[in-house]
């Protein structure tokens, strides 16, 4: 049952997240519902607060980034522990100047280290180190049990099925786009 106190905060809420969309958005937003502009807004707001939520977990726990446990996820299950440098940063969608700073960082921390590619000689693997792995099980089991707690305890089977068929179609509508 909601009490007349949650669904004041409840529509609270609901009118600071329009109104960010209307800062975004501009005039066009004028045109969009409530529900238009929380569905838009809200998927950018929990995004970020979740992100940003996990990112202190895993900074205070292990003292890694969700950027470094990406790495490390990777090479975890990566042939030989090893990823050449460019297939990471294509992987996740960030830049070989960002990745080779992570990777700068998770080498100080005796995680990976950096070696010649066996075929290559012109490109450079990234190899995890026995504590990396180490590292890395310990963060993904951490980051399971936050998002778990955080974010799959607060849906229902119902919502939790909606938002995997909203979000999977989007991801292949986005993919598409990206191919054409």
């Amino acid at each position: 049952m909601v009490t007349d106190h949650a669904r004041i905060r409840f529509d609270d809420a609901v009118s600071a997240v329009t109104a960010r969309a209307d800062n975004m958005l501009g005039a066009r937003a004028a045109g969009w519902s409530d529900e238009q502009c929380l569905a838009w807004e809200g998927l950018l707001e929990v995004a970020k607060v979740m992100r940003r939520d996990a990112e202190v977990h895993l900074e205070d726990a292990y003292g890694i980034s969700i950027s470094m446990l990406g790495i490390l996820g990777r090479l975890t299950t990566a042939p030989d522990g090893a990823l050449r440098l460019t297939d990471l940063a294509d992987s996740m969608g960030l830049s070989i100047s960002r990745i080779s700073r992570i990777i700068d960082a998770l080498e100080q921390r005796d995680l990976v280290h950096r070696a010649a590619c066996p075929t290559d000689a012109r490109a450079t693997h990234v190899v995890l180190q026995s504590e990396g792995r180490r590292q890395a099980k310990d963060a993904q089991g951490a980051l399971e049990a936050f998002a778990r707690d955080a974010f799959l305890a607060r849906l229902t089977q119902g919502e939790l099925a909606t938002l995997a068929g909203v979000f999977g179609r989007l991801i292949d509508s986005a993919r598409g786009d990206a191919e054409t």
